[in-house]
């Protein structure tokens, strides 16, 4: 875990890692969140495309294609 800016307590490292057509990952975000809800909530801000977002090595969370998260 780690400390995100303004935050007085350590709060999970979330990493949104955007996948290819073959379904390799490409481009990778980093951001800080309190809990799963609210790191998904942060990842659906970032389009409707294929891509993963992961808790350390979790994966919390995977969207195909246009697809949106319940």
């Amino acid at each position: 875990m780690t400390s995100a800016p303004g935050w007085r307590y350590p709060v999970p490292y979330y990493r949104l890692y955007f996948l290819d057509r073959r379904g390799r990952f490409g481009r990778v975000e980093g951001f800080a969140a309190q809990d799963d809800a609210i790191a998904i909530r942060q990842a659906e801000g970032h389009g409707e495309t294929v891509k993963e977002l992961w808790c350390g090595g979790r994966r919390v969370k995977q969207w195909s294609g246009g697809e949106k998260a319940a």
